[in-house]
C-alpha cells in the first residue's frame, strides 16, 4: 500500500479509536469524582497507581523527587499538543494540595493517565525490540529512517519528538499493540531539555553539504513526511500560544509565586523550559527549509541515476 495512503487510513481509525477513549477521559473530573485505588508502586523518580473511575482504569504518576517535579507540566504539554495525531495518552493534572487517590504526597502536584494500550516494546518480541529513535543530545541521525520506514506512525512519532525537543524516546514508553498495529507513545516529561530541532538542522545541513548521500527511494518518502509533520506541528502550535499553554500548566500544578513550591530553582527551570519553546521553534521553522533542500536534491539526484 503507497505510504501515505496507509497514514490516512491509520489515522481515521487512530481518530475513531482514540475520540471515544478521549470523551471518556474529558468526563474526568479532578474536582468531583469518585476514585477507587486498585494499586500503587514506588519507581525511580516517581510513584505509579491504577486507579478505576467510572469502570474504566487510569494511572497516576507523582514524582518524588524534588528536582523533577516540574515534569507533570511538561507531561501535560507534550500529550496536548500530541492529541492532535492521537498517538498518545491523555494527560491531567492534579494540582497540588489536592487529595486523590493513588496521589501519594498531597502536597505535590501528580498527573492522571489514559492506559496506554498494547504492551511497551521492550517487553515483547516484535520486528521493533531493537528499534533506536532515540535523539538524545545528538538529535537526529541517518540510521532512524530505516526505523521511520517500518511504519508510518513512526515518522510522526519522531516528528513529534523533534519538534517537542523530547530526548528520551525509548523501547520502554513507546506502546506497541500488535492486534491494531497500533503506536502510543507515552512519558514524555524529559522534554525541552535539548534543543533537538537545532541540532537536526545541524544533521541536514551537513548532509547538504556532501556531495553524495545515497537516499533511497524510501528514504526520501520518509523525510518528505516528517517534513510535513513538522510543517503542522509548527502552523498548529505557535510558540507564544505553547508557551501560554505551558503556563496554565504550571498555574493548574501550583507553581506560582508565594507557595513553598515555588523556588528559585524551580523558576529557572520554568524559564529554561520557555525558552526553549521559543528557540526550537524558531530551529524548527529554519528545519523544514533545509528538509526541503534535502528532498529536493534527494528526488533529482534519484532522476538522474533513473536515467
Amino acid at each position: 500500500m503507497h505510504l501515505s495512503k496507509k497514514i490516512v487510513i491509520l489515522s481515521v481509525f487512530f481518530l475513531i479509536l482514540c475520540s471515544i477513549n478521549r470523551a471518556e477521559f474529558q468526563e474526568v473530573n479532578i474536582d468531583n469524582v469518585s476514585a477507587e485505588l486498585l494499586s500503587k508502586e514506588k519507581m525511580r523518580f516517581c510513584y505509579i497507581s491504577f486507579v478505576r473511575i467510572n469502570g474504566h482504569k487510569y494511572l497516576i504518576k507523582q514524582k518524588h523527587v524534588l528536582r523533577k517535579i516540574l515534569g507533570c507540566v511538561r507531561d501535560a504539554l507534550t500529550a496536548h499538543i500530541a492529541e492532535s495525531f492521537d498517538i498518545a495518552h491523555k494527560v491531567k493534572i492534579i494540582p497540588a494540595n489536592k487529595n486523590f487517590p493513588g496521589k501519594i504526597i498531597p502536597k505535590w502536584p501528580a498527573t492522571i493517565h489514559t492506559i496506554a494500550p498494547g504492551k511497551m516494546i521492550k517487553a515483547q518480541n516484535s520486528q521493533y525490540n531493537r528499534m533506536d529513535i532515540k535523539q538524545a543530545e545528538i538529535g537526529f541521525r541517518r540510521e532512524m529512517l530505516h526505523w521511520m520506514a517500518k511504519h508510518p506512525v513512526l515518522i510522526i512519532v519522531v516528528a513529534l519528538d523533534t519538534f517537542l525537543c523530547n530526548h528520551d524516546r525509548h523501547r520502554g514508553n513507546l506502546f506497541y499493540d500488535a492486534r491494531h498495529d497500533s503506536f502510543c507513545a507515552i512519558d514524555m516529561d524529559s522534554a525541552l531539555k535539548y534543543n533537538l530541532c537545532a541540532l537536526a538542522c545541524k544533521f541536514f545541513s551537513a548532509m547538504l553539504n556532501r556531495k553524495n548521500n545515497n537516499l533511497s527511494h524510501k528514504e526520501i518518502k520518509v523525510l518528505q513526511k516528517y517534513k510535513e509533520y513538522l510543517e503542522f506541528l509548527i502552523a498548529h502550535n505557535p510558540a507564544q500560544e505553547t508557551i501560554a499553554l505551558y503556563n496554565s500548566f504550571v498555574e493548574k500544578a501550583g507553581f506560582i509565586p508565594g507557595s513553598s513550591l515555588y523556588t528559585k530553582k524551580l523558576e529557572l527551570e520554568l524559564d529554561r523550559n520557555r525558552r526553549m519553546i521559543r528557540e526550537s521553534y524558531k530551529d524548527a521553522q529554519r528545519l523544514v527549509q533545509i528538509l526541503e533542500k534535502v528532498v529536493k536534491r534527494a528526488k533529482k539526484s534519484a532522476r538522474r541515476m533513473r536515467y
